[in-house]
């Protein structure tokens, strides 16, 4: 009996061992691989296809602005009709179809509609017919600018009925004045193509008359604590921000230092565009850009849309065309070009028109009234006048488009 208790406890401890060394074989001392595992590992690489990220989807946005609107007595009567009524339209005849196809056109209206109880009046204190409000509005301007130095010209009365006059007419934006204190706190946004563009109005002053006690807010003077505040939030809920200023020095073809001070504060706050006016002629326009990377584009003055003044540098006008584009996550500026214009009028002073430069042609220029006052005119005279007023400045990022 002891002999197989023995033998079976041999034969244990062996059978033991024997599994000990099975499970303690390499994988390559082990059973063959199996077949799918061979085929896994001599397969060719798959290859993974890549598929390239869509590129955004581009919106562009056409912005065509125009300088001060300034109706002279001689510019108002050689638009009166028979019955009374005043037809400005005309004008623009010449800038059309620009004005009805762009995106956004903008005019400075620097005189009020006082309403004929005013009286209708000239310089020094501009009074004009709302008629033209209306040729505005049929020739499909989108934006009217209402900050200048004219704006109190018949006091409170002047400003509030203009105000009135474009309360019939909701879908214009009207900036520069306001009705109440809370639409003075309210930076204007509109929606275009997808993009909020904030717009700003401001003028350095109204010929020393204030607005009345309880009324300060019927205009938007140049405060710079102001602009900034109106910046900040233009920044905060808006995608590009643009300012139009009334500013500067008459008569002076180079912006002043009050213009270029402001213009480099406003492009640190984070304006992307201004556009100015008031200096009766044209100034430059240039890039500037700021320490904290901001960069600006500034037409300091673009003139006269039309006037009756009777200096041939008064004629000569500006357009600021201009192509901003969206790309979904920020707007800039595509493209822009500063656009020549003459306002023309007869020796007798009874019609004026308005032309583009290229339009523009010798042959007009030599029956233009301002011969009465400046001497004769001729292109190659307001030709002069763009080289110098752009003098020193760099004009590969200033396209102007002549083709004479």
């Amino acid at each position: 009996m002891m002999k197989r208790v023995t033998i079976y406890i041999i034969a244990a401890i062996l059978l033991s061992g024997a599994l000990i060394v099975n499970h303690g074989r390499s994988k390559s001392e082990s059973e063959p691989v199996p077949e799918y595992e061979t085929v896994i590992a001599t397969e060719e690489p798959v290859e993974v296809v890549v598929q390239p990220t869509p590129e955004p989807k581009l919106d562009y946005i056409s912005l065509f602005v125009l300088g001060d609107n300034l109706l002279h007595m001689t510019v108002m009567n050689s638009c009166q009709q028979a019955d009374g009524s005043y037809d400005f339209s005309h004008f623009y005849e010449n800038l059309q179809p620009a004005i009805s196809n762009v995106d956004i056109a903008v005019i400075g209206q620097e005189t009020v509609f006082g309403g004929a109880e005013l009286g209708y009046s000239g310089y020094p204190a501009f009074n004009s017919p709302s008629d033209t409000g209306v040729n505005m509005v049929n020739e499909g301007f989108d934006v009217v600018l209402h900050a200048s130095n004219h704006v109190l010209d018949m006091g409170a009365a002047g400003a509030e009925n203009t105000i009135a006059f474009w309360d019939n007419y909701p879908d214009i934006t009207t900036l520069g004045i306001n009705r109440n204190q809370e639409e003075k706190d309210t930076v204007k946004i509109i929606d275009v193509r997808g993009a909020k563009l904030a717009m700003l109005n401001y003028t350095y002053g109204t010929n020393g008359i204030e607005p009345p006690e309880g009324k300060e807010y019927l205009v938007n003077y140049i405060d710079y604590d102001k602009i900034q505040s109106d910046v900040a939030y233009a920044e905060a809920n808006a995608d590009f921000t643009i300012a139009f200023m009334h500013w500067g020095t008459e008569y002076s073809i180079t912006p002043d230092e009050s213009q270029t001070d402001l213009a480099h504060y406003m492009c640190d706050w984070g304006v992307d565009l201004i556009v100015g006016s008031h200096p009766h002629v044209i100034e430059p326009v240039e890039w500037i850009e700021s320490e904290n990377g901001n960069r600006m584009l500034v037409y300091y003055s673009l003139g006269n849309f039309v006037s009756g003044q009777r200096e041939a540098r008064n004629l000569l006008g500006g357009i600021a065309d201009i192509t901003l584009v969206n790309n979904g996550s920020s707007v800039s500026i595509d493209d822009y070009v500063f656009r020549p214009i003459i306002t023309h009028y007869n020796s007798g002073l009874t019609y004026f028109a308005v032309y583009p430069m290229e339009q523009y042609t010798d042959e007009l220029a030599s029956v233009h009234g301002v011969a009465n006052y400046d001497g004769p005119v001729s292109l190659a005279r307001w030709r002069g006048m763009l080289d110098e007023t752009f003098a020193g400045y760099d004009t590969s990022l200033f396209p102007i488009e002549l083709n004479y």
